[in-house]
């Protein structure tokens, strides 16, 4: 009897010692931070490493992840490398901003080594610039020199896979491809490009750092206060990457988010409620206000105005757009004709003719003369061309040498 009131006692001691150990490993979460089956704040701003729920899901995960603040104040993916500096030393003293690759590409002025954050930023599409199928549909509110800025950063696993491997200058990429080898990055890897506009780009729009505003995230970037216009968030999670476009609900920036006659609807049956729109704002679902609510004050409320577009890891997606899928800022200001925008479609084009190494990368930035621009890719002219793994900035954003 008494050797089984020790056992059990010793029992006992041995659970309480295992609680309080989990308890100072893994402290609760703070008040308000989310209830039961909703992530802890910290969990809302981890990025995802494996795939969980529905793709809409996942690219709310990380686009939640990737602006949640850091301690310094700054968002998650403003720490990251930027590709316009990775190998760029020189590069990295000036402006941070830059204009746009997918801009430069489709006005044929696309060069190795670009963008250069020196060279300032982007002409927006304007009623003398725009695409035939854009014109009817360049906002009507364009100052008479409207420009837009850019920038593009990867996260640490993106960047340590090219450093390891040689894969930061067209040189290192030949002598890699030539080896039979195949460029792979690791399924941590994230990209984000981020399209900002200052006010000067309008007329009669109030963008003002001093002051929040609910409907667009605005911060001052070089002694210039800009508006967030359009995110493109890029993970390895897919073997064809998970392909993610996000913009403000905010007619004054971005009045033609959504429009069929130019990209496609959106679309979002996790975080949107309803789950399509051709431009009329939207709910948040209630699992997307439980994410946002996760992740508390370290996601400016601003951000909870965002929508997503649509999401692409085929090339057959989005099903119901027949794999259109474009931003109404990021895609039309690069002048990109209507109905002919898809991430995956054009990055699948990154490609490396081994046979003129280290000038090897495909120059169109997009597809061959003739090529697809959307759902199933074109063929490459010949065996020789290999894949950079989708990556335009292993294309365009690293030296020779």
């Amino acid at each position: 009897m008494n050797s089984e009131r020790v056992g059990i006692n010793w029992i006992a001691v041995m659970v309480l010692g295992l609680a309080v150990h989990s308890a100072c490993n893994h402290p609760a979460p703070p008040a308000g931070a989310g209830g039961p089956g909703q992530p802890s704040a910290g969990a809302a701003c981890d990025l995802p490493t494996s795939i969980a729920g529905s793709r809409e899901e996942l690219a709310w995960r990380l686009f939640v992840a990737a602006n949640c603040k850091t301690r310094t104040g700054r968002l998650t993916w403003e720490t990251w490398t930027t590709q316009a500096c990775l190998n760029n030393p020189d590069d990295c003293t000036g402006k941070r901003l830059h204009g746009s690759v997918l801009a430069a590409a489709n006005a044929h002025t696309l060069t190795p080594d670009h963008p250069k954050r020196t060279a300032g930023c982007q002409n927006m599409t304007t009623s003398a610039t725009a695409d035939p199928s854009l014109k009817q549909l360049v906002p009507g509110n364009l100052s008479a020199a409207p420009v837009f800025c850019e920038e593009v950063t990867i996260n640490a696993a993106e960047k340590a896979y090219a450093q390891h491997n040689g894969l930061l200058t067209t040189t290192g990429q030949g002598t890699f491809l030539q080896s039979g080898k195949t460029i792979d990055f690791p399924s941590g890897a994230v990209e984000v490009k981020a399209d900002w506009v200052p006010a000067s780009s309008f007329q009669g729009v109030t963008i003002d750092c001093s002051k929040p505003n609910p409907a667009v995230y605005q911060e001052i970037i070089d002694g210039t206060c800009y508006a967030l216009t359009g995110v493109h968030v890029t993970s390895k999670l897919f073997p064809n990457w998970l392909w993610a476009t996000f913009e403000p609900q905010n007619p004054q920036t971005n009045p033609n988010r959504c429009r069929p006659d130019l990209y496609n609807a959106c679309n979002d049956p996790w975080g949107s409620a309803p789950a399509t729109s051709t431009g009329a704002a939207t709910a948040a679902s209630p699992a997307l206000a439980a994410l946002f609510q996760a992740a508390g004050a370290a996601l400016a409320p601003s951000f909870q105005n965002y929508r997503l577009t649509g999401v692409q890891t085929e090339y057959s997606d989005p099903i119901a757009s027949a794999g259109v899928l474009g931003s109404s800022f990021v895609e039309f200001n690069a002048n990109v004709p209507a109905h002919q925008a898809s991430c995956i479609t054009c990055h699948s084009y990154a490609l490396y003719d081994i046979t003129k190494a280290p000038k090897g990368v495909n120059p169109n930035g997009g597809p061959f003369p003739g090529g697809a621009p959307v759902g199933q890719p074109t063929p490459p002219p010949g065996a020789a061309w290999k894949p950079l793994d989708f990556s335009w900035f292993l294309g365009f954003g690293v030296p020779t040498k």
